[in-house]
């Protein structure tokens, strides 16, 4: 069984340090599909590097789905944030489960963020819950692994990058989400803190969720 592991990067430094880590860790059979924003198209060694046509993190994970020929699919971060343990971890459910999402706020899980990022995260995790009333503690996760055919029986229309929280809302699937350690970015800071750039993103997650609410009432998907 094949394991395809799509990465959407844009200007990664250290996304070569994770595929050689993602080879140390997953011992079955796996590609890396990087689809890539990048001003200068990386060259990297052990993965399929595809150029993103689109924009946002949910359209390149569309593109590199086009891409991949696996049975399992993977989606994760390219700045390290991410365990390559972890994702073992999530694979370890997949049989049992039809979705597996690395959460840090399930028991056992840890984030390392600022404290304002994390009343962020907290904030979606509660707009999420009353808005589309689904049972998870983390779903603006980017950390996810699926089975493939789960995506035969939906339409993706990503608006950013919260696109595990519209692959679990569409499909219905049977979910389960597994503790990880969120690690420090090894690059770079996250847009979304406790400050106005971190307000109107979640103004922007409640559009999202509005949209995929009215949209599974009207069926216009």
């Amino acid at each position: 069984m094949l394991l395809s592991i799509i990465i959407p990067t844009k200007d990664e430094p250290h996304i070569q340090g994770l595929i050689d880590e993602i080879k140390r860790e997953i011992t079955q059979n796996f590609e890396v599909i990087i689809v890539d924003k990048s001003k200068v198209k990386p060259i990297i060694e052990g993965a399929k590097v595809i150029s993103q046509k689109s924009d946002g993190l949910g359209n390149a994970f569309a593109e590199g789905l086009s891409q991949a020929e696996g049975d399992i699919i993977a989606l994760m971060d390219g700045d390290g944030s991410h365990r390559p343990e972890d994702l073992n971890k999530l694979l370890s459910k997949i049989g049992e489960y039809e979705i597996a999402l690395g959460s840090k706020l399930v028991k056992g899980g840890y984030n390392t963020d600022a404290v304002g990022r994390k009343a962020v995260t907290l904030a979606f995790s509660l707009l999420t819950r009353l808005i589309l009333w689904v049972d998870i503690k983390d779903p603006m996760t980017g950390f996810m692994v699926a089975k493939r055919y789960i995506f035969n029986r939906i339409e993706l229309k990503p608006r950013g990058f919260k696109v595990v929280i519209e692959i679990v809302y569409k499909s219905r699937a049977k979910v389960v989400e597994v503790p990880i350690l969120f690690r420090k970015r090894k690059m770079g800071t996250s847009k979304a803190g406790f400050n106005a750039q971190g307000i109107r993103e979640i103004l922007r997650i409640m559009v999202l969720l509005l949209d995929l609410k009215w949209g599974r009432i009207t069926g216009k998907w």
